[in-house]
């Protein structure tokens, strides 16, 4: 009887033994998933887009389309345009940003933290909103300029910033602003209150003080939101499409020109790829220079310091001979030196310096009215003007949604109209018509189906494969053995946050345009594109929640004999599930506003609310825009939230 108890026994565990392997192979199996639709759905277009750019007619290698691209004198313009507006928009972007900083780093008053939320909100706005947010406001019939007239009896309008270069400067300002005040005020209030307090001890005050003490310890912040908003600028489609006119044209809108109305495929090619290796650069510093100061110094030491020099002078030299080959503004570059040698001698510091030894208790800022009545009156200043800027084009937006500019008259019954509704005798009816201005057979009510069945799968898809993705580097055995392996297949996850939507449509494009997908199924690159642009944005914010497990609890599950499916469901989940929402809420978010990848490969019935919004623009159908962008604000504005309630820690720019 015991021995067929025993017997009994051992069966069983050599059938859970077996279902055990059976599990992980399939989660093998499974964790190879992401890899295949990274290489499928974005290292195949890119693929193709190299073919175009080096490979020639008769299939030889060739270096004609690249040279011949960067050689064109008009290229050459566009690239030193692009150059030229991506760093004063970074430098003014700063400018008015690190006041903003400084007061939520230093000042507690009620309603901060609200209000900090409140103007990060521009940035999650699609940019196509943002430019219509300005028109309304400064444009030739904005509010701003029909006001002035009308005040002053004037007869054309005062302000001349519709289709200029400066109105291009102050819309990249606007949208990235809200990058300066996160990233800075974060640092700042990171700062090492024990040294502030040596340092006034001593005797430091006020640019001593900023010199010695808190520069070097916000330095890189600064650094790295402005190499953000750079690379934000320099791949700036939407605004620049809108605001640009014929002689203003970044890189993105000459690719797309170069692709749609000239066919020439290979110079296409070849400057999204000169663009891509521009951007990849920009990322890489971007990430070193937001990491904590142990980690680069740990960079440091990591390789010899003669390579470290080496590293510094090729990119120095690289960056000056870039500048003066496609004939960048001598200013801008005798300023980009300045403020690089002021970095380079009052910004560096050692680990030592940097710590969060103890909480920052911030000053109230009404305890200035008493005893720093101008210092109070100037933060309030600010405060007020900022919020102004940064608010009152999104407001106006809403104004302009139930108001006709043409008859200067309330007309909510628009709103309704714009989608399909009609109200009669026997009530409210709803009959969607179609519009011309949008296309042939194409409601407004089916652009806001299709970007809410495009979000609702790109949520899904890049919830999924950004789960794997991250699970695939932190737990495969595999990886665990060889970090090299894991590290470039961290990098080839990260390298679709540097791609420019642009260089996305045209490889799907083409790729496409290979399998020949029928015009049925010309939504599924959509998709893709939209995933692409999604999945990154999910990865990194479950790699953040990833970093709260106890690797200890997973060592203990596997001792006792647990699978991974089990380790997974029942301790790694409910810890990370915080930031699978945040990343798929994010994601929704950028499907709802994703422009430029969808305006490059989108038929007229699979287009989306972002390109309806452009078309009524291009159209002077004002108020049909402004409804389309209001709902794509609330849509957006919602989402955001939801990322801050869910998981606060996990959101990073």
């Amino acid at each position: 009887m015991n021995i067929v108890k025993v017997a009994y026994v051992v069966q069983a565990l050599q059938n859970e033994v077996s279902k055990k392997k059976i599990v992980n192979k399939s989660f093998n199996l499974i964790l190879v998933t992401p890899l295949l639709i990274s290489f499928l759905f974005f290292y195949m277009p890119l693929i193709f887009i190299l073919i175009d750019a080096v490979l020639s007619a008769s299939g030889a290698i060739t270096l004609e389309f690249m040279r011949d691209a960067l050689v064109d004198p008009l290229n050459r313009y566009f690239i030193q345009f692009t150059i030229n507006q991506a760093v004063i928009s970074s430098i003014i972007t700063i400018i008015i940003g690190l006041p903003g900083a400084y007061i939520f780093a230093k000042f507690q008053f009620t309603g901060d933290r609200a209000l900090k939320t409140i103007l990060t909100v521009p940035f999650v706005l699609p940019p196509i909103v943002v430019v219509l947010g300005f028109v309304l406001l400064i444009g030739p019939n904005g509010i701003l300029n029909s006001f002035l007239m009308a005040f002053f009896n004037l007869k054309s309008p005062p302000i001349h910033l519709y289709k200029t270069f400066e109105g291009i400067i102050l819309v990249h300002a606007f949208y990235n602003v809200p990058i300066v005040l996160h990233l800075v005020s974060s640092a700042w209030t990171k700062a090492n209150v024990d040294m502030e307090e040596v340092a006034t001890t001593l005797g430091s005050r006020k640019f001593h003080f900023f010199r010695y003490v808190t520069f070097p310890q916000i330095s890189s912040a600064i650094l790295a939101s402005g190499i953000l908003t750079f690379l934000y600028c320099f791949t700036s489609f939407a605004v620049v499409l809108s605001l640009g006119g014929i002689q203003f044209k970044t890189l993105e809108v000459q690719i797309y020109s170069l692709f749609h109305y000239r066919y020439d495929y290979h110079q296409a090619a070849a400057l999204a790829l000169f663009q891509l290796l521009i951007t990849s650069i920009l990322i890489i510093l971007y990430l070193y220079f937001s990491e904590p100061v142990f980690k680069r110094e740990g960079f440091k030491t990591f390789f010899p310091p003669i390579w470290i020099k080496l590293i510094q002078f090729l990119v120095i030299g690289g960056i000056i001979l870039f500048f003066l080959y496609f004939r960048v503004n001598i200013i801008l570059i005798f300023l980009l030196g300045l403020i690089g040698g002021g970095f380079w001698k009052y910004g560096r510091t050692t680990p030592l310096t940097i710590g969060e030894i103890r909480q920052r208790s911030k000053m109230k800022l009404r305890g200035l009215l008493s005893n720093e009545k101008f210092r109070f009156c100037i933060i309030i200043i600010y405060i007020a003007s900022i919020t102004i800027f940064l608010l009152s084009p999104i407001v106006i937006i809403f104004f302009s949604a139930f108001y006709d500019r043409m008859t200067n008259k309330w007309n909510i019954d628009a709103f309704f109209r714009l989608l399909g509704f009609r109200f009669n005798e026997n009530g409210l009816l709803w009959i969607p018509k179609s519009n011309p201005a949008l296309g042939a057979n194409t409601s407004a009510i089916n652009l806001i189906f299709n970007s809410l069945f495009f979000a609702l799968v790109t949520l899904t898809l890049s919830a999924f494969f950004g789960v794997l993705s991250i699970y695939a580097i932190r737990r495969s055995e595999f990886l665990g053995q060889h970090q090299v392996i894991a590290l470039i297949i961290s990098w080839s996850f990260i390298l679709p946050l540097v791609t420019s939507s642009i260089t996305i449509g045209l490889g799907m494009l083409r790729t496409f345009g290979f399998i020949r997908i029928s015009s049925q199924d010309a939504w599924i690159p959509i998709i893709l594109a939209h995933l692409i642009a999604a999945y990154p944005f999910v990865s990194r914010t479950v790699s953040t929640a990833y970093n709260k497990i106890d690797f200890g609890l997973i060592e203990i599950g596997k001792t006792l004999g647990a699978s991974r499916w089990y380790i997974f469901r029942n301790i790694e989940f409910p810890i990370i599930s915080s930031g699978i929402l945040a990343g798929a809420t994010f994601a929704l978010a950028i499907s709802f506003g994703e422009f430029g990848a969808t305006y490059f490969i989108a038929r007229s019935e699979f287009t989306t609310m972002t390109i309806g919004i452009y078309k009524f623009l291009n159209l002077r159908q004002l108020q049909n825009s402004a409804i389309m962008a209001s709902i794509l604000i609330l849509v957006c504005i919602a989402a955001f939230l939801l990322v801050q309630k869910l998981g606060e820690d996990e959101f990073h720019f």
